[in-house]
């Protein structure tokens, strides 16, 4: 989670007008190494191999100790509010996902917490004898009532003879379009589509539960106020206001089945993109993968729920698909040995992969295809991956160039044509 974190504040520097150009190469150059981002996150000198210590002296001659301290107060300010949240199972749960922050010394194991600047240390049983790097999963095990670490120390690679580069555009109806012309993942949203339908009518009606656990709080809390000491009288309301509320907890608005369900539901999704992708592989056999930043919006042509519960569901659940893509796209890839590059997705489903021009629209059941004034009509989102993959060479269009930039670009190209 940690790359696209990085790809993301990228953009955010970049567009900020307030920095100037030496300070945004101050970060960039702090995102490119894992232990300088640590560093500023937790306010300690940066320590980098000799060769870069030179370089980041370099930079930071060109800057004020002011400009300095304003640049690493940014970093800290954007990470802290787009860094990727531990996800756990219901309010206690079993494990969670440690990224950056964590570190071994002989026995003490320390990873983040939940207070700022400081870290959870713990004794282990056993020293830590692998490379510190990557992510760890920390688990606790409530049956053997012990904390466990665990990391991925290896995975077999493939070997690769192919030079073919391709491009891939995202979407929800179909996971991946490729620049090839196929397309891998079809009728994605009608397993997304079950599952939205599913939890947002189980949302809907524990809502009603919700509501009246509120109330017995407020009546709770208005006893407590107006009852001290308390009466025989208010003793026995609050005993039967307690009753009620733990009867409610376990009967009607119990966690533990419906996060068992909900994540069996992840693991068919997962599924899902896992077969998408290894088929995709096994097809195009690619040497490069072009892929845009991979944010979702909302899947157009496709009338969604009106209930607010299967709104937020759907966004809950593009949210958690968006991360497992990208990160199933780039550990599959690298597993068969392939090299994977973002580009900038600035326009990319907007314009004719072979003349240049505009699109006039987008129909279709997903909105998937549309009309070019000179080439007529094509699937949109093989178009984009077309575009995706001439980014690759792009000098003119970087991974950074602002999107504004992109369009004077794309227009400027149009009139030369």
């Amino acid at each position: 989670m940690w790359s696209n974190l990085a790809n993301r504040l990228k953009k955010l520097i970049q567009g900020n007008e307030n920095f100037s150009a030496d300070q945004r190469h101050l970060l960039f150059f702090i995102l490119k190494f894992k232990s300088a981002w640590q560093a500023v996150l937790l306010h300690k000198p940066i320590e980098l191999p000799e060769e870069y210590t030179e370089a980041l002296t370099e930079i930071e001659a060109k800057l004020t100790d002011k400009q300095i301290k304003q640049a690493h107060s940014y970093l800290r300010r954007i990470t802290y509010h787009y860094h990727y949240r531990a996800r756990k199972s219901g309010k206690l749960g079993s494990s969670m996902k440690c990224d950056l922050n964590w570190a071994f010394e002989g026995n003490t194991f320390s990873f983040s917490s939940d207070v700022p600047r400081k870290q959870f240390s713990v004794e282990m049983t056993s020293p830590w004898s692998y490379p510190r790097t990557g992510d760890i999963t920390v688990v606790l095990d409530r049956i053997k009532q012990r904390l466990e670490v665990h990391k991925l120390i290896s995975s077999k690679r493939y070997s690769n003879d192919s030079k073919k580069a391709i491009g891939i555009d995202k979407g929800l109806a179909t996971l991946l379009s490729c620049s090839s012309g196929n397309e891998y993942g079809e009728n994605f949203s009608k397993l997304a589509n079950a599952i939205v339908h599913k939890y947002g009518k189980q949302n809907a009606n524990r809502q009603p539960y919700m509501s009246l656990r509120w109330q017995l709080n407020q009546q709770l809390e208005q006893l407590e106020k107006a009852n001290q000491p308390f009466s025989k009288t208010a003793l026995r309301k609050k005993i039967k206001l307690l009753g009620k509320l733990k009867n409610l907890e376990q009967n009607n608005i119990g966690r533990k089945s419906y996060d068992k369900s909900y994540r069996s539901a992840q693991e068919t999704v997962r599924s899902f993109i896992n077969h998408a992708i290894n088929r995709m592989i096994e097809t195009e056999h690619p040497a490069v993968i072009a892929k845009e930043d991979l944010t979702f919006v909302k899947e157009k042509g496709v009338k969604s729920d009106n209930s607010r519960f299967a709104r937020k569901m759907r966004k809950r659940l593009n949210s958690w698909t968006k991360g497992q893509l990208d990160e199933r796209i780039v550990y599959l890839s690298s597993k068969n040995s392939i090299e994977t590059h973002d580009v900038n997705p600035a326009y990319t489903s907007q314009y004719c992969s072979i003349c240049g021009q505009h699109f006039e629209e987008r129909y279709g059941s997903h909105h998937e295809l549309t009309r070019c004034k000179k080439c007529g009509e094509m699937n949109a989102n093989i178009a984009a991956a077309k575009n995706i993959l001439s980014r690759l060479t792009d000098e003119e269009i970087t991974l950074y160039t602002p999107y504004k930039r992109v369009k004077e670009i794309l227009a400027s190209r149009i009139k030369e044509a």
